[in-house]
């Protein structure tokens, strides 16, 4: 997604803009069209072929319908690329369903993912880091957003105990649930990209899961065959689902978190990228989750008629939140268009926010950590050296490549 950085007094006619065409998100300006939503109609009812939905674009009622499950579930489908029809998830993968059931799953599929679970992980993140960086040594060319856009699946594959020659397939597949459009994940049309990504996923854990049942080891397979959830082992459909969820939602926030992060210092500081000085690294992480907000949006569906903003959202209602707008709310963030790594607070909803809160959270700041630790250790300071790549997707913002002139740290 291009991030723009609209004055405080653009507007843009958001009647006419399409906010599930995925083009809008790499050849228009969707931050300008939040930015007049959240002043003039933060509660938007957005016109769309099949199904219309509302669009919420303050960050306090983007939080609400996030955290409101008695009035907004998550069994009715959590994007737009789910309009229309209903999802076939629905209480058995963890992301789409709702309390008491989610907390279970949650529970039990997250203790491998917890802050003192992952810690045991740091060393091989941070080898697998080094690795994508090998190439900036002697300086020069470097496709950031490219070298790094494996690092997320790289680690999945190492806590899911998968074979390192699966990272590239994996990654492919799970980009092209997001974004099937994108030129670089698509193999035919837009359904036929799905299918062909959706169905090569759960033959592949299929797969993986009869190995792990022949053969336990400690990974994270082996865990999901293990635990119960409401006094019963999660059945296939539920394992496959669930391993879906996870290996997709792998992909979307640290690369994009780091690429983002580097595209923006350039412009800030006269053309060369140089990063904050005397601020720590988790104050640089956060920055980068608020300023880079990958994922776009989530959708919920409204259990019973709400009000809200004055408008009344009808039972059954498809409700987007954007989070992109929500972290970039002028009511919350000062001059929230500038990259500050020192900005105190930073109450960025980058990841989501309530129950569904990324479960992937502890893991996805501590490869952030890393990420940004070793580009400090190795690079003095950077510039553009050619146009950035857009990922085409309305779910989640990435670049695909994002070529940089690098000027190695001596020593």
């Amino acid at each position: 997604m291009r991030v723009t950085t609209p004055a405080p007094t653009d507007r843009a006619d958001y009647s006419q803009a399409d906010l599930a065409d995925p083009r809008l998100y790499t050849s228009g300006d969707a931050h300008l069209i939040w930015q007049s939503l959240r002043t003039a109609e933060p509660v938007f009812w957005h016109e769309h072929p099949g199904e219309g939905f509302w669009v919420v674009t303050q960050r306090a009622d983007a939080q609400r319908v996030l955290r409101d499950h008695q009035d907004f579930t998550s069994a009715g489908g959590t994007s737009i690329a789910m309009l229309g029809c209903p999802d076939p998830a629905a209480g058995l993968m963890m992301q789409a369903s709702d309390p008491p059931r989610h907390q279970r799953l949650r529970e039990q599929i997250g203790q491998p993912l917890s802050p003192h679970a992952i810690s045991r992980h740091a060393e091989t993140v941070r080898s697998i880091v080094t690795q994508a960086l090998e190439p900036i040594a002697d300086g020069g060319i470097w496709d950031a957003a490219a070298a790094l856009s494996q690092v997320p699946m790289a680690v999945a594959a190492s806590l899911m105990g998968l074979p390192e020659a699966d990272v590239g397939p994996l990654m492919r597949m799970s980009f092209a649930t997001l974004a099937p459009l994108d030129p670089l994940y698509r193999t035919g049309s837009e359904q036929q990209t799905l299918a062909a990504a959706h169905s090569g996923i759960m033959e592949y854990f299929a797969d993986r899961l009869a190995e792990r049942r022949r053969r336990p080891t400690s990974d994270l397979i082996s865990h999901l065959l293990a635990i119960e959830v409401e006094g019963r082992r999660l059945n296939q459909q539920e394992l496959l689902l669930n391993c879906l969820s996870l290996i997709v939602g792998w992909v979307v926030t640290t690369s994009q978190a780091v690429s983002a992060t580097i595209q923006a210092l350039p412009g800030q500081r006269g053309g060369e990228g140089t990063w904050p000085t005397s601020v720590p690294v988790d104050s640089v992480v956060e920055e980068a989750l608020r300023w880079s907000s990958p994922v776009t949006h989530f959708m919920r569906r409204a259990r019973r008629a709400v009000e809200l903003h004055g408008k009344n959202i009808g039972a059954g209602d498809a409700v987007t939140a954007w989070i992109a707008s929500g972290n970039r709310d002028e009511t919350v963030f000062g001059q929230p268009y500038l990259f500050d790594a020192e900005r105190r607070p930073n109450r960025h909803m980058a990841f989501g926010s309530g129950p569904h809160r990324c479960i992937g959270a502890p893991l996805a700041r501590m490869m952030l950590r890393l990420m940004f630790h070793e580009l400090f250790k190795q690079i003095e300071s950077f510039e553009p050296a050619g146009t950035p790549t857009h990922l085409v997707s309305n779910q989640i913002a990435g670049i695909t490549s994002l070529p940089i002139q690098v000027n190695p740290r001596l020593g």
